[in-house]
C-alpha cells in the first residue's frame, strides 16, 4: 500500500541484495529476476519475520558484503524480555537523517539554517554534534538532558533557554518529564517538536504546546528500521517515508489487509544493506486510512492503533492502556529492570529489581511518562524488590558501566561498612564532584581516599582498593598515607576543603594544609605541563573528530585547578567547584564567559558544538588563557 514508482525499483534492488548476499534469504527469496514491476508480488511470498526469528537469526541476517567498521550497532526494546541487536549501515544513518530534515522543512516551509537538537533522558546517552550530509546547512545535535537534570530549577530552565527558536526531537515520555517539571507558559519556545520512538495521547500534545509555545508533530520511528512514516501536520495519521521504507498491514498469515481493517504493521527498510530487515513485524498495529488529506497528498494514511488488549499491562481510569512495548522502552531509557506495574485505585505502583533505589530523575520521569498514559490525576510510587523479573513486565538491559545519581550518603553508608574496624585505617572520605549531584559528568569519578598507617603498595591494600572499585561503576578508592598527602598539596587541601567522612577525621589522620609557598611552588611546575597538554590537543591533525564535551571538560578541570591554586596561594581556603567559579571574577581571569562555558558544555548542562567547529576549539583556548594568567600571576 505505500510503494511508489521509486520505491519499486528500491524494493527490487534490496531483493536482488538480500537473495545474494544475506544467508537467511538466500532460499526464500524467489529465483528470477526481480523488477520494479514483480517486487511487491515477490516480497509478499516471504513470510513475517518477527522479532524471535531476529534474535534467532541475527548473524545469518548480517550481509556478507559492506565495510563493517562502518556499521553501527543499535539496541531495541526487550518487549519479551530482551533487547534486539541490528546493525545499520552509513547510508541508511544518512538517509535517517535526511528523511528527519525533510519532515521538519515540511513543516516549517522549508526554512533554511536549521538547528535541531535530539534530547534524552537515558544516562548511558552521549551528547555530540555533527552537521547534516544533505543538505548540509541542517545542525544536528543530540544532547542528554539527564546532568541538567539534576540543577536546581531556576538553573534548569536557564540551561533550557538554549533551546529557544530550534528544532526539537524527543521521545513522548521525556517530553511528559519536561512538562510536569516546567509548567505551563515556561517560556522556553522552540521553533517546533517532533516526538518519536513512542505513541503518545492527544493531551500531551495539548500539554507541550501549553508548556512551550509551539507546534507539535510525530514521527514513526523503529530503533531497528528508523524513519518509516511522517505525520501529517498534527493529524495523528501518517504518510509513508516512501524513500525509506515500504510499509504493509497484514493479518497473521501476512496477507495484506484493506484500508479500515487494523492488523499488524510490517515494515521493509529499503536503505539498509547491513541487515535487510524483510516484512518485519515488531508488534505494532495499524490501519490504513482513505480520504483526502489536508497537504493534498494522494494515497491512504496510516494509523497507529494504540489499544493493543493483549499487550496491556495496566489500564487508567479513562481506558487508556501502558503496553509491555511502553514500559519496556522505558525502563531501558531509564536504566530500570522493571519487574511488575500494577495499579490500584488512584495510585500506581511500579516494581523494579536494581541494586539501588531508583534516583530522582528515574522517579520522575518514569511517573510523568506514567500520567501521560494512564492519567494525570494519577500517584505513582516506585517500589524496589528482590525478586526475579515476573512475565508481566520486561526487564530492563542496563549498561552496568554507567552508575546513577546515588546520593553521598548513599555511598558513605556503604564504604564505612567496608572500612570500620579494619586495621591500618586511619581515615577515610568522600570527595570530589560526588558531593555535589550538579557538577557530575560523564567522566567523573566517585573518589574515597583512604588514609592509612602502611605501605599502600602492600598486597593487601590492593586487594582491598580493588573489591571496592568492583562493587561500584566509577568507583576510584584511592589508598594512601599522610606523607603521601603532603607532597601532592592540591590533593590535600581538596580532601580538606571538599569531603564527606566515612570514618575517622583528617586532622587525625595526620593531614595538615599545606604553606601557601609550597602550593606556589607545585603551582609552577603544574603551569608546565598544563600549558603543554592544552597546546599539544588544541594543534592536533584529527581536531575534526574531537569530541567538544570532553575537550569542555578537559578545559573546565584546567581552569578550575588555575582558580584553585590562585585562590589557595591566596590564603583563601576553597576549592569546591562551586564556590571557585564564584570567586574567579575578582581575580580578572581573561575570558570568563569562555570558561563558564566550558563548564556547561563539560557537563552536559548545555548542548555541545560541532566537532572542529571555533566554538570548541574556543574551550582549550579560554583554558591556555587561564593556565597562562595563572603562571604571570605567580
Amino acid at each position: 500500500m505505500s510503494g511508489g514508482p521509486g520505491t519499486s525499483t528500491m524494493l527490487a534492488e534490496l531483493l536482488e541484495y538480500a537473495r545474494r548476499h544475506v544467508p537467511h534469504y538466500q532460499s526464500l527469496v524467489s529465483p528470477g529476476p526481480v523488477t520494479g514491476e514483480n517486487a511487491v508480488a515477490v516480497l509478499r511470498r516471504l513470510p513475517l519475520l518477527r522479532r524471535t526469528a531476529v534474535r534467532s537469526e541475527r548473524p545469518r541476517l548480517w550481509s556478507a558484503e559492506g565495510d563493517v567498521r562502518r556499521w553501527r550497532r543499535v539496541h531495541t526494546t526487550g518487549t519479551t524480555g530482551a533487547p534486539l541487536e541490528v546493525v545499520v549501515d552509513d547510508a541508511a544513518q544518512q538517509a535517517e537523517l535526511a528523511a528527519l530534515v525533510r519532515h521538519v522543512r515540511r513543516h516549517l516551509g522549508g526554512a533554511a539554517g536549521l538547528a535541531i537538537t535530539h534530547l534524552t533522558l537515558h544516562l548511558a546517552s552521549t551528547s555530540r554534534a555533527s552537521i547534516a550530509p544533505d543538505p548540509s546547512d541542517a545542525a544536528l545535535v543530540k544532547w542528554n538532558l539527564s546532568r541538567a537534570w539534576q540543577l536546581p530549577d531556576d538553573e534548569f530552565r536557564s540551561a533550557l533557554e538554549e533551546l529557544r527558536g530550534k528544532v526539537i526531537t524527543v521521545m513522548p515520555s521525556v517530553m511528559a518529564a519536561l512538562c510536569d517539571r516546567l509548567g505551563p507558559s515556561s517560556g522556553v519556545e522552540p521553533r517546533l517538536v517532533v516526538l518519536s520512538g513512542e505513541q503518545f495521547t492527544a493531551e500531551l500534545r495539548e500539554g507541550i504546546q501549553e508548556t512551550f509555545n509551539c507546534p507539535v508533530t510525530a514521527l514513526y520511528t523503529l530503533a531497528e528500521a528508523g524513519i518509516v512514516a511522517h505525520e501529517c501536520g498534527e493529524s495523528g495519521t501518517y504518510h509513508v517515508e516512501e524513500m525509506g521504507a515500504f510499509l504493509e498491514v497484514v493479518g497473521d498469515g501476512g496477507d495484506p489487509l484493506p484500508p479500515g481493517v487494523a492488523g499488524d504493521v510490517a515494515v521493509t527498510p529499503l536503505v539498509n544493506r547491513a541487515m535487510p530487515l524483510l516484512r518485519y513485524v515488531n508488534g505494532d498495529k495499524g490501519v490504513w486510512v482513505e480520504g483526502p488529506c489536508g497537504c493534498r497528498r494522494s494515497g491512504p494514511r496510516l494509523q497507529l492503533v494504540a489499544a493493543r488488549t493483549q499487550h496491556t499491562l495496566v489500564a487508567g481510569p479513562s481506558g487508556r492502556g501502558v503496553r509491555r512495548i511502553d514500559l519496556a522502552k522505558l525502563s531501558r531509557q531509564l536504566d530500570l529492570s522493571v519487574s511488575r506495574i500494577a495499579r490500584a485505585g488512584d495510585e500506581v505502583v511500579v516494581e523494579h529489581h536494581d541494586p539501588h533505589p531508583a534516583t530522582d530523575l528515574q522517579r520522575t520521569t518514569i511517573a510523568a511518562a506514567l500520567r501521560s498514559l494512564l492519567g494525570s490525576n494519577l500517584t505513582v510510587r516506585m517500589l524496589r524488590t528482590v525478586s526475579t523479573p515476573s512475565a508481566a513486565g520486561p526487564p530492563a538491559d542496563p549498561d552496568p558501566a554507567r552508575p546513577a545519581f546515588l546520593p553521598p550518603g548513599d555511598i558513605v553508608a556503604w564504604a564505612h561498612g567496608v572500612l570500620r574496624g579494619r586495621p591500618g585505617v586511619l581515615a577515610a572520605v568522600l570527595t570530589g564532584s560526588t558531593l555535589d549531584p550538579a557538577a557530575v559528568s560523564r567522566f567523573s569519578d566517585i573518589d574515597i581516599t583512604v588514609v592509612i598507617n602502611d605501605d599502600p603498595c602492600q598486597e593487601h591494600w590492593c586487594a582491598l582498593a580493588a573489591a571496592m572499585n568492583r562493587h561500584l561503576a566509577t568507583l576510584r578508592v584511592n589508598v594512601t598515607e599522610a606523607a603521601g598527602l603532603a607532597r601532592a598539596p592540591l590533593v590535600a587541601c581538596r580532601l580538606l576543603a571538599e569531603r564527606h567522612p566515612v570514618v575517622g577525621t583528617l586532622e587525625e589522620a595526620g593531614v595538615t594544609w599545606p604553606t601557601t609557598q609550597v602550593l606556589a611552588n607545585e603551582a609552577r611546575f603544574w603551569t608546565q605541563n598544563a600549558e603543554s597538554v592544552l597546546w599539544t590537543r588544541m594543534t592536533a591533525a584529527d581536531r575534526q573528530r574531537a569530541d567538544p564535551v570532553r575537550d569542555a571538560w578537559l578545559a573546565s578541570r584546567f581552569c578550575l585547578d588555575a582558580l584553585r591554586y590562585r585562590l589557595l596561594c591566596e590564603g583563601v581556603r576553597v576549592t569546591a567547584a562551586r564556590h571557585v567559579l564564584q570567586r574567579a571574577p575578582e581575580f580578572g581571569v581573561p575570558d570568563t564567559t569562555g570558561i563558564w562555558r566550558a563548564f556547561a558544555v563539560g557537563r552536559e548542562h548545555r548542548p555541545p558544538p560541532a566537532p572542529g567547529s571555533p566554538e570548541a576549539d574556543e574551550f582549550l583556548r579560554a583554558a591556555l588563557a587561564c593556565v597562562r594568567w595563572l603562571g604571570r600571576s605567580l
